[in-house]
């Protein structure tokens, strides 16, 4: 079987390319000795804070347009420089891990069964060319993959330009993201189940304001997941 062999073979030139050349831990720097691909190293991915209780934010009408929230770790520490490296300095090889982390937790918590579509939370289109990528875009792809369910990607459109969300309280937060989604008039969400998907859920401000968009444009059911929760 010629499946066995290519796989020794990489094995054997990932082993060699690795003495040559050693990974670092992106989050640690120490040298990463195993064969594993990943740009972050087993002690580092063991110090990330799971959720393992699936605790989960249940929408009210009058609060949260989505029907449930749910977050696979806590925002602090490793994860925490994990985003920032992803998001802001361009560390796209991090979407492995985090998209696993992330997926593994929503194929535990979450039934495929109930899916129909994975809509990522999209960026506006500046801010989308000075990152040249969307980070829930890439986790929202892992997510599609293991789940099996298509990923739409271009039928929400981010209108407005916002200000970061970082300083800003639960009120200002829910003020700068209103009116910020926009669904396609030829979009198909109607009486679906939707998974929305971003990075980092705080106040739920910009998950609400997607998923209000979402709603507006026949979605049945909304469930948000992000793969971090900050305070």
């Amino acid at each position: 079987m010629p499946t066995p062999v290519l796989t020794s073979v990489a094995d054997f030139f990932g082993v060699l390319f690795n003495l040559l050349y050693p990974r670092v831990c992106l989050i640690c720097s120490h040298k990463i000795n195993d064969l594993n691909i990943s740009p972050i190293c087993g002690d580092c991915v063991d110090k990330i804070r799971g959720n393992p209780e699936a605790s989960r934010i249940e929408g009210k009408t009058e609060d949260f347009a989505f029907d449930l929230a749910l977050y696979a770790a806590r925002y602090e520490e490793v994860m925490k420089k994990c985003i920032c490296l992803f998001k802001y300095e361009g560390k796209t090889q991090l979407a492995g891990p985090l998209g696993k982390l992330m997926s593994d937790f929503a194929v535990r918590n979450i039934g495929a069964e109930e899916i129909d579509v994975i809509v990522p939370v999209p960026l506006h289109p500046v801010k989308l060319r000075e990152r040249q990528f969307n980070q829930s875009e890439l986790l929202a792809a892992h997510l599609a993959r293991k789940m099996n369910k298509n990923m739409v990607r271009d039928k929400v459109r981010r209108i407005k330009y916002t200000a970061p969300q970082t300083e800003l309280k639960r009120d200002q937060r829910l003020r700068n993201v209103r009116g910020a989604f926009l669904v396609r008039k030829n979009a198909d969400f109607k009486e679906k189940t939707v998974l929305l998907v971003d990075d980092v859920l705080t106040t739920g401000a910009t998950l609400h304001e997607c998923a209000k968009a979402l709603k507006d444009a026949g979605a049945k059911k909304v469930v948000a997941l992000a793969l971090a929760r900050g305070n």
